[in-house]
């Protein structure tokens, strides 16, 4: 693919018939030509003060929200290491819901999975059956999975996972921050996720996330997190 000249119009955005990619508004693109400013300076930290009104508005939460340069599988990782001590319970419903899981495995938790059929959602009955037979560290889920479009009652499913103080629910909401309700205050949400490339029609490559207080407590309790996604790391930083 040939450069465009700066002196040309830009290609019109194709049709991608996929989540996202999404198209980015010409402001947005025109920005990221600015002169680029220091990383460890006053002038970053004036910057990402001034998301955090809008991060906090799309996640309905008071709580901070974390900016990472990464993938939104960047913070799944940072899910688990640092809301996961051993066991966690995974609800697979498609393509993401079963990398989340795999992810967890890769960090070295037993996972156990309630799966439903491409397409379909979970419910709380199967939820509350599980977590009564058995003690979790975590439950995963994908809000709106990704791969189907089903998107998962996560204002039914909170509640069953409140039940158990010491079971924290792990959230994926990358298709669907920005694009349907995600309260996560008011649902008990420990941490949640998402992408810049989705619903906020941003260019590929952050992630945000917003961890709960019992998540950071979580944190400070775990070893063997890594330094890039360590919660704590990211909270002195901020």
């Amino acid at each position: 693919m040939n450069p465009v000249h700066p002196d040309e119009s830009p290609p019109p955005f194709g049709r991608f018939f996929l989540p996202g990619p999404t198209e980015v508004r010409s402001e947005v693109l025109q920005s990221q030509v600015r002169a680029m400013i220091g990383h460890r300076g006053p002038r970053i930290q004036e910057l990402m003060e001034e998301l955090q009104e809008g991060l906090r508005q799309v996640f309905s939460t008071d709580r901070p929200v974390f900016v990472a340069a990464s993938s939104a599988t960047g913070l799944m990782e940072a899910a688990i290491r640092n809301g996961a001590r051993g066991r966690v319970l995974s609800l697979v419903n498609g393509a993401f819901s079963v990398r989340f899981a795999e992810i967890a495995r890769a960090c070295g938790c037993e996972v156990d999975e309630i799966m439903v059929p491409l397409g379909g959602h979970h419910e709380e009955q199967k939820l509350h059956e599980h977590l009564r037979r058995r003690h979790y560290d975590a439950v995963t889920v994908v809000h709106s999975e990704t791969s189907t479009g089903a998107l998962n009652p996560l204002a039914e499913l909170a509640p069953v996972v409140a039940e158990h103080p010491d079971t924290l629910l792990l959230v994926d909401a990358v298709t669907s921050a920005g694009g349907t309700a995600v309260r996560t205050d008011a649902w008990r949400l420990d941490f949640v996720l998402t992408g810049s490339q989705k619903a906020l029609a941003l260019p590929p490559g952050l992630a945000f996330g917003v961890a709960s207080e019992a998540m950071m407590r979580r944190s400070t309790g775990l070893s063997d997190k890594g330094i890039y996604f360590d919660l704590q790391a990211f909270a002195s930083n901020m």
